[in-house]
């Protein structure tokens, strides 16, 4: 029976080291576990504050991008009041500085009419015999002074808005007059 007790009181002993190893183990293990789950917190908040800067980044970028638009805007808008208030003045000086006389004969009128319309002729009629002022679809000198006007702004017009868009995409390079 000796011999019994003897093993008895030698498995027990070995499973108190056992125990005591696993608990010791275990303790550490915890330790461990506590110490990620306060580096999986830190890197949570880390990535959290990362969005919230990136998502701030990107807001100040489009308030610039508002205002750099914004103003580009207000600068076209001025240019195109401008050059319209300069035809209108252009257009009342060429009322009084023209006489309103034939300056292009119908002939030439349908002709540019035409090519406006896209429409090639394939030749130009014969000349009539009954003289410019006659003919009800002549181009006055007025006329062409208007309309040459009105192409000059309207020219002036469309390079300002080009200009503006040009801008737009290359802000360090601004001016392209």
């Amino acid at each position: 029976m000796m011999l019994t007790s003897k093993i008895y009181q030698f498995v027990c002993c070995v499973l108190l080291i056992a125990l005591s190893l696993m608990w010791g183990k275990a303790l550490r293990l915890e330790n461990q576990n506590a110490s990620l789950r306060g580096d999986i917190s830190s890197i949570r908040q880390a990535h959290s504050d990362q969005v919230a800067q990136t998502a701030s980044a990107a807001l100040q970028r489009i308030v610039v991008a508002n205002q750099r638009a914004d103003s580009l805007q207000t600068a076209l808008d001025d240019t195109e009041q401008r050059l319209t208030n300069s035809k209108m003045e252009i257009q009342r000086e060429i009322k009084l500085n023209t006489t309103g006389r034939a300056c292009l004969n119908s002939r030439t009128v349908r002709l540019l009419n035409d090519q406006a319309a896209g429409s090639q002729p394939a030749s130009l009629p014969t000349p009539s015999s009954e003289p410019a002022a006659a003919s009800a679809s002549v181009a006055t000198d007025t006329d062409v002074a208007r309309w040459a006007s009105t192409a000059i702004t309207q020219y002036n017009i469309c390079r300002a808005r080009l200009n503006a868009l040009i801008a737009w995409h290359n802000p360090e390079d601004a001016s392209h007059d």
